[in-house]
């Protein structure tokens, strides 16, 4: 049994603050109320750098240059040996992202520490000898979802050496709090409305991701139609960016949408988004579990999504969600048209959402990775 403190090194290259960094952050804390030591490697005056340094965690920067950098491999291979000169247990480096994955294992030989990589997405790692030696030589690999894991097995990982512990959120952090949820959702919604000339009054469906292609923003847009045709006094909130947003906008301004569906771009708060919507849409094509489910119904929310990938282990159907094919604007919009004419549907879901929520918890996802952690150290055997 693993006795001590462990120091884990948690390493995202990321230049964002998507789900994956928040999902970072949520281990990090929970581990270090545990008494373990973590360290963020993360971009300098990058978005996940400002937000650990905000919770009090530390924090260590490289520069990320490609993914197989030797330069960033070189000062985390320093950094490790200094943290861990007079340790008797291995290090941790956990990877969360698959870039970071490679440069772990770079930094790695020969030094006291176990190599641990996060699959958060649900398509195939790339062939031949990268797979291989970002996964399948890593000590442990997690998957977020089934989907992931079953990919990551018919990828050639071996089954024994991948462990399943879905994502979550620590319910703590909700802003609402101290002033209760209804008034905090009256006043996002106040703000958005003066934000963006979107009617107070009016139903809001919306969605938070980024504007990529295996999120399918598209389909969102589309499904917006179909529903706008039935009730013309729907407003769409779509909150994110990314390299689709021109081909979004031209297809929304193409169906005639401009003045009901509105672009809100990065939004740093996606609890004010979440609170103030009436109806939460996911559409994606691909999504590894997709965390902001989560955040979605925390925020009481009712939800219809696409049944892509990790989706599947997060909603219920028609107890916790509707869930509908994938690529498919007409099934998702008919989703969204039964929940806004359906109010007794629409309050089940939300509250099958809440409940299934503890499912999900903070505390249960770092308890299960600590395990991993320890299970790894424990079978640990230097080079």
């Amino acid at each position: 049994m693993v006795k001590g403190p462990l120091t884990i090194f948690h390493l995202d290259d990321g230049k964002e603050l998507r789900g994956g960094q928040r999902q970072l952050l949520c281990l990090a804390k929970e581990l270090s109320a545990l008494g373990h030591k973590n360290i963020i490697v993360c971009r300098k005056n990058s978005p996940l750098s400002r937000q650990a340094a905000r919770i009090g965690l530390e924090i260590f920067t490289l520069p990320y240059f490609f993914e197989w950098d030797p330069v960033s491999a070189v000062i985390l291979r320093y950094k490790i040996r200094t943290e861990i000169k007079n340790q008797a247990l291995p290090a941790i480096l956990h990877s969360h992202t698959s870039h970071t994955a490679a440069h772990s294992w770079l930094a790695s030989p020969g030094l006291n520490c176990v190599r641990i990589v996060h699959r958060r997405v649900d398509f195939a790692p790339g062939n031949g000898i990268s797979t291989e030696l970002k996964y399948a030589r890593a000590d442990r690999v997690i998957a977020i979802s089934k989907p992931v894991r079953e990919i990551l097995i018919n990828a050639g990982i071996p089954p024994g050496k991948i462990a399943l512990v879905n994502s979550s959120i620590d319910l703590s952090t909700a802003p609402w709090q101290k002033n209760g949820f209804e008034a905090y959702r009256k006043s996002s919604r106040g703000k958005i409305s003066a934000l963006f000339g979107i009617k107070k009054d009016a139903f809001w469906t919306g969605s938070l991701m980024a504007l990529v292609p295996h999120k399918d923003p598209l389909n969102f847009i589309r499904s917006a139609k179909i529903v706008l045709d039935a009730k013309p006094d729907t407003h769409f909130l779509l909150a994110g960016e990314g390299k689709l947003r021109g081909q979004a906008q031209e297809l929304a301004k193409t169906l005639g949408l401009e003045k009901k569906l509105h672009f809100l771009g990065y939004y740093p708060k996606p609890y004010e988004i979440l609170s103030a919507l009436d109806l939460f849409v996911l559409s994606s094509r691909e999504e590894g579990m997709g965390s902001v489910l989560l955040e979605a119904m925390n925020a009481g929310v009712p939800i219809a999504a696409a049944d892509a990938g990790g989706i599947t282990d997060v909603i219920e159907n028609e107890k916790n969600g509707l869930l509908v094919p994938r690529e498919n604007p007409e099934a998702l919009a008919r989703a969204q048209l039964r929940i806004m004419t359906d109010v007794e549907l629409a309050k089940n879901l939300a509250a099958g959402g809440r409940r299934r929520l503890a499912d999900f918890s903070s505390v249960k996802m770092a308890e299960s990775t600590l395990r991993i952690y320890e299970e790894a150290v424990e079978n640990f055997k230097p080079d």
